[in-house]
Formats: structure tokens, C-alpha cells, sequence
């Protein structure tokens, strides 16, 4: 290799690394409870922080909360708790999927650098960072797959728990009805929340380890309903209709803001298909022509550039036609 090809290639890992990394870090900001949100649920949470530093595992503990807490640093944990995230979110069939999805992009670009025969240093960069690339798209498809069925649904839950409250009927037991009459993905939500408290486990306990678990902001705000109206009374059944109604125009917002942007995204999935299809095209009509990009100096540098500015706009045709809602 020629030290402009090491040149390419340490500028090609570098912006690679760089955007996965803005990107992982813009995901914890997003997904990252309020200040407010978290503050009041750490201040009622004291039990919870005094019961773990002793060590002893609360029943609420083993019967709600599936996540593990790893030995073997922070990579470990980290993946440990991205899989216990699509276990919470999709099951044990969510994993499975992702690793299908993988193998399958794993051999496709396996398959696919043997039939192009790209620069030495691109074979493992296609290799590797393809199926990388579609285990982070899987992942983030069946987290929003989640949270938009289960915004769906949380509105309705919200009115059935609102009756059960005006005729009386404790919040607890109120919960274990939505347990049993909701729909998924809410019922299984409740009904391990309904299981947990009639066993005893503290309402607090049971909603912070339900807010850490779902990550979605519509559900923290009821869960801060809930424990302020623990704490300072009130009428809850008028507080939660509030909130329900909240949630149905944060769900509005959020069709009305997909269907404007239907056109940009629509533009951006073309624009992003469009180099690849004529690249494959010409590569079937006239080989020769296409592989001056993989076999000559000048080529590589095209493709390059050619690869810098095509993640860079379409980034930015991305940021500018997607307003995230969600939380």
C-alpha cells in the first residue's frame, strides 16, 4: 500500500469512528430522562439506593427487573445492557433477529468483496463495518418498533386505570386491571408491575425500575404523577386525564411531524440508492470501466471522497427531514 492509501484509509476509520461515536453519544442524550424527570424519581428513591449499596435484593427486584449486573468491564456491561434492553423491548425472538440479520449481512459482504475486488484496505472495512452497521439498525428499529406501540396503546391504559380510580378502586388494583385488559405491549408492563406490588414491593421501587426499563418519557411523566399524588394527594383520576390527554397530542405531533417529513426521507432513501445502483449497473454492462475505482490510485481517492460527502449529506438531509418527538 502506498502512503496515500494508508492516508484514505486512516481518514475513512477516523470519520467512521467519529460518527458512530456523535451518534451513540446523541442516542444516550436523547433517550436520557429529563433533569427533572430523574431528580424527582432519585429524591423518592432513596430506599431503593440505600437497599442496593447493602447488597440484599429486594422481592420487587427479582420479580420485576431482568437486568444482570456483569463482571467484565465496561464493554462487557455495556453490551450486556443493550442485550437486556432488546430483551425488554422484543424478547429473546429480538436478539435472535438481530443476529440473523447479521450473519446474512456478514455473508452478503463477504460474497460481495470477492465478486468486486476492492483496494486491500477497503475488504475489511466493507466486511466488518457492514454488519456492524445493520445490528445497530436492527437494534434501533425494534427500540422505536417498542415505543411507538406502546405510545399507541398507553392512552387507552391511562383511561381505563382513570375509571377504575373514579369508582374507587385502589391505584394498585387499578394497575393489575390494566394488567389484564390492556393491550401489548402495555399488558405485559402492568401485569409484571400489578405482580410485583401485590407481593408487596413499594409503588416507588416498582415505577423506577419500570421508568429504567422502558426509557420513554410519556411513561416517566406517569409515573411522576403517581408518586406525587402519593406524596402530596390530591384528585389522581383529573391528573391522569391530563396526562392522557398530553399523550394523545404528543402522539399527534409526532404522525403529523412523519407525514411532512414523508417527502424528505422518501428523497433520501432515493438519493442514498441512487450511486449504488448505477455503480452495480455499470459494474454489469462495462466492468472495466468501474474498476479504474478499485484499481487505480486515483480511483481509490474518488471513492473516498466519494464515500465522505455521501455520509455527510445524507446525514444532513437526515437531521434536517426527522424531528424526533419521542421523548
Amino acid at each position: 500500500m502506498t502512503p496515500a492509501d494508508v492516508v484514505a484509509a486512516g481518514a475513512f476509520f477516523a470519520i467512521l469512528i467519529t460518527g458512530m461515536m456523535g451518534s451513540t453519544l446523541r442516542d444516550m442524550a436523547r433517550r436520557r430522562p429529563a433533569p427533572r424527570i430523574r431528580s424527582r424519581v432519585e429524591e423518592v428513591g432513596t430506599v431503593v439506593a440505600r437497599r442496593r449499596k447493602t447488597g440484599r435484593p429486594a422481592p420487587e427486584q427479582q420479580l420485576f427487573s431482568r437486568q444482570r449486573h456483569p463482571r467484565g468491564g465496561t464493554v462487557l456491561s455495556w453490551l450486556q445492557r443493550h442485550l437486556e434492553r432488546v430483551r425488554s423491548v422484543s424478547g429473546a425472538g429480538g436478539v435472535r433477529l438481530i443476529g440473523a440479520i447479521a450473519l446474512v449481512v456478514f455473508i452478503a459482504a463477504l460474497v460481495g468483496v470477492k465478486l468486486a475486488s476492492p483496494p486491500n484496505w477497503a475488504g475489511p472495512v466493507i466486511v466488518i463495518g457492514l454488519p456492524l452497521l445493520a445490528v445497530r439498525a436492527s437494534y434501533r428499529f425494534l427500540i422505536e418498533r417498542f415505543r411507538t406501540r406502546f405510545l399507541t396503546v398507553l392512552p387507552d391504559t391511562l383511561d381505563l386505570i382513570i375509571r377504575a380510580v373514579r369508582a374507587g378502586i385502589p391505584v394498585v388494583q387499578a394497575i393489575s386491571t390494566a394488567g389484564r385488559e390492556a393491550d401489548e405491549p402495555v399488558r405485559s408492563t402492568f401485569r409484571t408491575m400489578g405482580d410485583a406490588l401485590r407481593l408487596g414491593a413499594d409503588l416507588t421501587e416498582v415505577l423506577d425500575q419500570a421508568v429504567q426499563r422502558l426509557q420513554i418519557a410519556d411513561f416517566s411523566f406517569f409515573a411522576v404523577c403517581l408518586l406525587l399524588q402519593r406524596e402530596t394527594g390530591g384528585n389522581l383520576a383529573e391528573t391522569l386525564e391530563n396526562l392522557a390527554a398530553i399523550i394523545r397530542s404528543r402522539r399527534d405531533i409526532r404522525l403529523k411531524t412523519k407525514a411532512l417529513t414523508a417527502e424528505g426521507r422518501l428523497a433520501t432513501n432515493i438519493i442514498s440508492a441512487v450511486p449504488f445502483a448505477v455503480t452495480g449497473m455499470l459494474y454489469v454492462v462495462n466492468r472495466p470501466y468501474v474498476e479504474l475505482l478499485f484499481n487505480t490510485r486515483a480511483g481509490h481517492k474518488i471513492v473516498t471522497l466519494a464515500a465522505i460527502l455521501l455520509t455527510v449529506g445524507l446525514w444532513m438531509v437526515r437531521k434536517m427531514s426527522k424531528l424526533d418527538t419521542s421523548r
